[in-house]
Protein backbone atom coordinates (compact mmCIF):
# COMPACT_ATOMS: atom_id res chain seq x y z
CA UNK A 1 0.00 0.00 0.00
CA UNK A 2 1.29 3.39 -0.53
CA UNK A 3 2.76 4.84 2.68
CA UNK A 4 2.49 7.56 3.96
CA UNK A 5 3.37 11.16 2.05
CA UNK A 6 2.87 9.25 -0.95
CA UNK A 7 0.28 11.90 -2.55
CA UNK A 8 -2.65 10.77 -4.50
CA UNK A 9 -0.34 7.29 -5.24
CA UNK A 10 -2.48 4.30 -5.72
CA UNK A 11 -1.83 0.77 -3.96
CA UNK A 12 -0.03 -1.89 -6.05
CA UNK A 13 -2.40 -5.27 -6.74
CA UNK A 14 -0.73 -8.02 -7.21
CA UNK A 15 -3.22 -10.20 -9.01
CA UNK A 16 -2.76 -14.37 -8.79
CA UNK A 17 -2.30 -16.45 -11.60
CA UNK A 18 -5.42 -18.93 -12.51
CA UNK A 19 -2.64 -21.52 -11.34
CA UNK A 20 -2.84 -20.34 -7.85
CA UNK A 21 -7.14 -19.15 -7.82
CA UNK A 22 -7.64 -23.11 -8.81
CA UNK A 23 -5.19 -24.55 -6.17
CA UNK A 24 -6.42 -22.37 -3.16
CA UNK A 25 -9.52 -21.06 -1.82
CA UNK A 26 -12.98 -21.73 -3.17
CA UNK A 27 -13.24 -17.54 -3.35
CA UNK A 28 -10.55 -14.27 -3.13
CA UNK A 29 -11.96 -10.69 -2.86
CA UNK A 30 -10.09 -8.78 -5.18
CA UNK A 31 -9.83 -4.98 -4.32
CA UNK A 32 -9.21 -3.13 -7.26
CA UNK A 33 -11.21 -1.48 -10.43
CA UNK A 34 -12.91 -3.67 -12.84
CA UNK A 35 -9.96 -3.27 -14.78
CA UNK A 36 -7.94 -5.95 -12.20
CA UNK A 37 -11.20 -8.85 -13.55
CA UNK A 38 -10.67 -7.90 -16.76
CA UNK A 39 -6.68 -8.58 -16.69
CA UNK A 40 -7.34 -11.46 -14.76
CA UNK A 41 -10.11 -12.44 -17.79
CA UNK A 42 -7.28 -12.36 -20.37
CA UNK A 43 -4.69 -14.26 -18.31
CA UNK A 44 -7.66 -16.92 -18.22
CA UNK A 45 -7.25 -17.62 -21.49
CA UNK A 46 -3.63 -19.10 -20.67
CA UNK A 47 -5.89 -22.08 -18.77
CA UNK A 48 -7.24 -23.53 -21.47
CA UNK A 49 -8.95 -25.63 -19.30
CA UNK A 50 -11.05 -23.09 -17.18
CA UNK A 51 -13.86 -21.34 -18.32
CA UNK A 52 -14.48 -17.88 -17.34
CA UNK A 53 -17.54 -16.06 -17.10
CA UNK A 54 -18.60 -12.79 -15.62
CA UNK A 55 -21.42 -11.25 -13.71
CA UNK A 56 -22.27 -7.76 -12.90
CA UNK A 57 -23.58 -6.39 -9.49
CA UNK A 58 -24.81 -3.65 -11.01
CA UNK A 59 -27.35 -5.67 -12.48
CA UNK A 60 -28.30 -7.50 -9.98
CA UNK A 61 -29.40 -4.69 -7.14
CA UNK A 62 -32.14 -7.46 -6.29
CA UNK A 63 -32.76 -11.65 -5.42
CA UNK A 64 -34.35 -11.66 -8.84
CA UNK A 65 -32.02 -9.58 -10.91
CA UNK A 66 -28.85 -11.52 -9.43
CA UNK A 67 -30.36 -14.61 -10.10
CA UNK A 68 -31.28 -13.73 -13.93
CA UNK A 69 -27.58 -12.59 -14.30
CA UNK A 70 -25.70 -15.51 -12.69
CA UNK A 71 -28.37 -18.40 -14.38
CA UNK A 72 -27.00 -16.47 -17.85
CA UNK A 73 -23.52 -15.99 -16.69
CA UNK A 74 -23.55 -19.68 -16.34
CA UNK A 75 -25.15 -20.28 -19.34
CA UNK A 76 -28.06 -22.27 -17.35
CA UNK A 77 -30.88 -23.35 -18.86
CA UNK A 78 -32.92 -24.81 -16.44
CA UNK A 79 -35.78 -22.92 -13.92
CA UNK A 80 -33.77 -21.11 -11.23
CA UNK A 81 -35.74 -19.36 -9.00
CA UNK A 82 -34.28 -19.67 -5.54
CA UNK A 83 -30.28 -19.76 -4.37
CA UNK A 84 -30.59 -23.51 -3.64
CA UNK A 85 -31.78 -23.79 -7.47
CA UNK A 86 -28.69 -21.83 -8.53
CA UNK A 87 -25.86 -23.90 -5.90
CA UNK A 88 -27.72 -27.14 -8.21
CA UNK A 89 -27.13 -25.69 -11.45
CA UNK A 90 -23.77 -24.44 -11.97
CA UNK A 91 -22.07 -26.58 -14.67
CA UNK A 92 -19.19 -28.59 -13.81
CA UNK A 93 -15.97 -26.86 -14.06
CA UNK A 94 -12.90 -26.02 -13.85
CA UNK A 95 -15.22 -22.50 -14.52
CA UNK A 96 -14.24 -19.25 -12.88
CA UNK A 97 -16.85 -16.64 -12.14
CA UNK A 98 -15.24 -12.58 -12.00
CA UNK A 99 -18.62 -10.98 -9.94
CA UNK A 100 -17.40 -7.52 -10.93
CA UNK A 101 -18.69 -4.40 -8.42
CA UNK A 102 -19.56 -6.57 -5.68
CA UNK A 103 -20.56 -3.19 -3.88
CA UNK A 104 -23.53 -3.26 -6.15
CA UNK A 105 -24.71 -6.22 -5.88
CA UNK A 106 -27.90 -7.00 -3.96
CA UNK A 107 -27.82 -3.20 -3.06
CA UNK A 108 -31.45 -3.60 -3.05
CA UNK A 109 -31.74 -6.41 -0.56
CA UNK A 110 -28.68 -6.44 1.02
CA UNK A 111 -29.91 -9.20 3.55
CA UNK A 112 -29.84 -11.89 0.33
CA UNK A 113 -25.96 -11.65 0.24
CA UNK A 114 -24.80 -14.13 2.87
CA UNK A 115 -27.33 -16.60 0.97
CA UNK A 116 -26.43 -16.02 -2.22
CA UNK A 117 -22.65 -16.59 -1.07
CA UNK A 118 -23.67 -19.81 0.59
CA UNK A 119 -24.99 -20.68 -2.49
CA UNK A 120 -21.97 -19.89 -4.05
CA UNK A 121 -19.94 -21.86 -1.97
CA UNK A 122 -22.00 -24.78 -2.14
CA UNK A 123 -21.90 -24.99 -5.81
CA UNK A 124 -18.09 -24.77 -5.27
CA UNK A 125 -17.81 -27.88 -3.03
CA UNK A 126 -20.18 -30.12 -5.79
CA UNK A 127 -18.04 -28.48 -8.94
CA UNK A 128 -14.65 -26.84 -9.41
CA UNK A 129 -16.23 -23.38 -9.46
CA UNK A 130 -13.49 -20.32 -8.12
CA UNK A 131 -15.50 -16.81 -7.33
CA UNK A 132 -13.57 -14.16 -7.59
CA UNK A 133 -15.51 -10.80 -5.45
CA UNK A 134 -13.96 -7.10 -7.28
CA UNK A 135 -14.67 -4.35 -5.48
CA UNK A 136 -12.63 -1.48 -4.54
CA UNK A 137 -14.50 -0.89 -1.49
CA UNK A 138 -17.57 -2.80 0.46
CA UNK A 139 -19.77 -1.90 2.97
CA UNK A 140 -18.73 -3.34 6.39
CA UNK A 141 -21.67 -6.07 6.31
CA UNK A 142 -20.67 -7.09 2.33
CA UNK A 143 -16.60 -7.96 4.41
CA UNK A 144 -18.49 -9.58 6.96
CA UNK A 145 -20.34 -12.24 4.86
CA UNK A 146 -17.60 -12.90 2.88
CA UNK A 147 -15.38 -13.38 5.87
CA UNK A 148 -17.92 -15.72 7.37
CA UNK A 149 -17.71 -17.84 4.34
CA UNK A 150 -14.08 -17.77 4.12
CA UNK A 151 -13.27 -15.45 0.91
CA UNK A 152 -9.76 -15.30 1.04
CA UNK A 153 -8.20 -11.84 0.99
CA UNK A 154 -5.73 -11.21 -1.92
CA UNK A 155 -2.79 -9.12 -0.37
CA UNK A 156 -1.69 -5.69 -2.30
Amino acid sequence: MAGAGSGSLSPIIRLPSWREVLAGPWAIRLRSGATGAWLMRGEAEDVPELQCVFASGRAAPTHADAIDELRVAFEIDAEVDTWADLARAVPPGPIALLLLDTDRLLADEPGQLSALVGALKTASERTQLRVVFQARELPLEAEAVLAEFGVAEIAA
